[in-house]
């Protein structure tokens, strides 16, 4: 079987679907490993690491294409490239399925099969498959890092023979994969760190890592039976606004992370609230792809409001493409792996496991 590996197209992305690392553990496999051209530079791996890791080095994107069973991307091919896809190819990317219905409908059209990891079930076997999961944790960490290095002061406590110097504070919405790896990073560095989030049960979390947890009381409860949360009421809404709202004042660095799967991200942050932060301040938007939780930030973007610092960054994990890459290829080598067969040195996908199962927008061209 031949797995191959085109270059990332999207503007921005950095990452690359594997490493030389797993191009290793797919030759022992028996697989024959092809990856575009450059495919690795901007994450640091070299054609050349590629090929003593023994993968072919084809020169272009139709070649990458051409003729192979199982390719891998970081996201769905893009229009041009759909048009390189062969009837009968396996795709395996983040493919946005619920989000990208046109998108789908494209890859459909090529008669391919398609597993959209960002649709792997919550489950316990499922987590060292969890692109989502492992992109987020390093992107909760990249909000951070970039924060720190756009404030205006330092962040520990520093005690001098001039004086001493406050620790930073550290205002974390969303307590998820991202924003808890968000508090425990900051807290590393020495902030003071507060976290809010729709589901009460992750104070343990967030005070496990030194964050103070702003306890919002209400009886509702805002989270599906997959551990997603989601759309809150307008009761609930008032007490987490005048709850953020007495916070950021004495906030310096603002990382907000809330998604709802589906969904517009719900804006916890209003320009009136953004006017009350501290000359300097950060804001770290990691949900300005999806509207945005703060007033004003744009995807992509780093703008000034009224001395406050706007960055709104979707996709963080391409800041450090190393580590994510590397992540990516072993969350899909892992998902691979049960369908590895020895004996026959051939990977076969078994669509009663509830992973392929829940992973599979497309089979055979049908749209499930």
């Amino acid at each position: 079987m031949i797995i191959s590996i085109p270059k990332e197209t999207k503007g921005g992305e950095t990452r690359v679907a594997i490493s030389p690392e797993i191009v290793k553990k797919y030759k022992d496999w028996g697989m024959t490993v092809r990856i575009e051209k450059g495919a690795g530079e901007a994450s640091g791996f070299d054609d050349e690491s590629f090929h003593q890791a023994g993968a072919e080095i084809m020169a272009s994107a139709e070649k990458t294409y051409h003729g192979v069973d199982i390719i891998l991307k970081i996201w769905a091919p893009d229009e041009k490239e759909a048009a390189f896809l062969q009837k009968g190819q396996t795709l395996i990317a983040n493919c946005q399925a619920k989000a990208d219905k046109a998108g789908i409908s494209r890859l459909a059209k090529k008669g391919i099969t398609c597993f959209s990891l960002d649709l792997m079930p919550r489950i316990s076997r499922a987590q060292s498959m969890d692109i989502l999961s492992s992109q987020s944790n390093l992107a909760g960490y990249a909000a951070v890092i970039k924060a720190v290095n756009r404030l205006n002061k330092a962040v520990p406590l520093m005690m001098t023979a001039a004086g001493t110097i406050s620790p930073a504070r550290v205002l974390v919405l969303g307590a998820g994969v991202a924003g808890l790896q968000a508090i425990a990073t900051a807290k590393r560095l020495g902030a003071q760190v507060y976290a809010s989030d729709v589901r009460p049960q992750v104070k343990e979390q967030v005070e496990s890592l030194g964050g103070k947890f702003l306890d919002i009381a209400s009886e509702e409860k805002f989270e599906t039976a997959g551990g997603y949360a989601k759309k809150t009421s307008a009761d609930y809404q008032k007490k987490q606004s005048e709850a953020i709202n007495a916070q950021l004042p004495k906030t310096d660095i603002l990382i907000t992370t809330a998604l709802i799967p589906g969904q517009e991200a719900p804006l916890l942050v209003s320009k009136e609230m953004l006017k009350s932060m501290p000359r300097g301040a950060v804001v770290v938007d990691m949900a300005s792809e999806s509207g945005g939780n703060v007033a004003g930030t744009k995807d992509m973007q780093e703008i000034s409001a009224d001395g406050i610092i706007l960055i709104g960054n979707s996709n963080l994990a391409t800041e450090i493409p190393a580590s994510a890459s590397a992540l990516f290829a072993k969350n899909i080598y892992n998902f691979l792996l049960p369908m590895y067969q020895a004996d026959k040195k051939k990977i076969n996908f078994n669509f009663d496991d509830e992973l392929v199962k829940g992973t599979c927008a497309i089979k055979e061209g049908e749209i499930l």
